[in-house]
C-alpha cells in the first residue's frame, strides 16, 4: 500500500496548471509587411558599400570555350563556389592568361612564375591586367591524367587597383593537345 502526501499532489497540480497555461498562451503577432516592401532590397549600409570594390571583383560569369592547337598545353581553372564557372585560362609558354574580374574578361601579362613545376606550369602564377589589377593563382596539382593533370585545389586572389583583395577557391585541369 502506498501513501501519497498532499504536498506531492499539490506540486503535481501546480506543474500541470503551469504546463496548460504555457501551451495556451499566444505568441506576439508578427507584423504584416506591405507587399511593396517585401521584395525591396535592403539599403546599402556604409559597411556593405565599403566592401563593394572587393565584391565587384568576384567573377559574374564564366569564360567561353578555349582552343588548344596541336602540341599546346593549357591551364583551365573553375571556381569552387556556386555556381561553378570557368574563370581562368592560360596557354603554356605565352606569358599571358585570360580571366574574369567581375563582369569583365581580361587578358593579363605574367608577372609571377614560381613554386613547383607541374607539367608546363608553375604552382604560383601572377598576372597584371591592363587597368593595374593583379591576379595571383596558387594551385595544388593532383592526379596525373593521360595528356594532363588534375588541379585538386587552390585559390585565385584578385587585387584591385584600390588594394582590395578577393580570394576565390578554385580547382581545374592542366591539359595538352597531342
Amino acid at each position: 500500500m502506498t501513501r501519497r502526501s498532499s504536498s506531492g499532489i499539490s506540486v503535481l497540480a501546480v506543474l500541470l496548471a503551469a504546463l496548460v497555461a504555457a501551451c495556451s498562451s499566444q505568441p506576439d503577432p508578427v507584423p504584416e509587411v506591405p507587399e511593396s516592401d517585401a521584395t525591396a532590397p535592403a539599403p546599402a549600409t556604409s559597411q556593405t558599400s565599403d566592401l563593394l570594390p572587393a565584391v565587384n571583383a568576384v567573377p559574374e560569369s564564366g569564360l567561353g570555350p578555349q582552343n588548344l592547337e596541336s602540341g599546346q598545353c593549357g591551364l583551365f581553372i573553375w571556381n569552387k563556389t556556386a555556381p561553378d564557372q570557368f574563370i581562368f585560362f592560360a596557354r603554356s609558354q605565352t606569358g599571358q592568361a585570360t580571366f574574369k574580374v567581375g563582369g569583365e574578361t581580361v587578358t593579363g601579362t605574367q608577372i609571377i612564375n614560381r613554386g613547383s613545376i607541374f607539367g608546363e606550369f608553375m604552382t604560383e602564377q601572377g598576372y597584371t591586367a591592363p587597368d593595374g589589377a593583379q591576379v595571383v593563382l596558387n594551385v595544388r596539382p593532383g592526379q596525373v591524367l593521360q595528356g594532363g593533370q588534375r588541379i585538386e585545389g587552390g585559390r585565385m586572389t584578385i587585387t584591385t587597383t584600390e588594394g582590395w583583395r578577393t580570394v576565390i577557391p578554385v580547382l581545374g585541369v592542366r591539359a595538352c593537345q597531342p
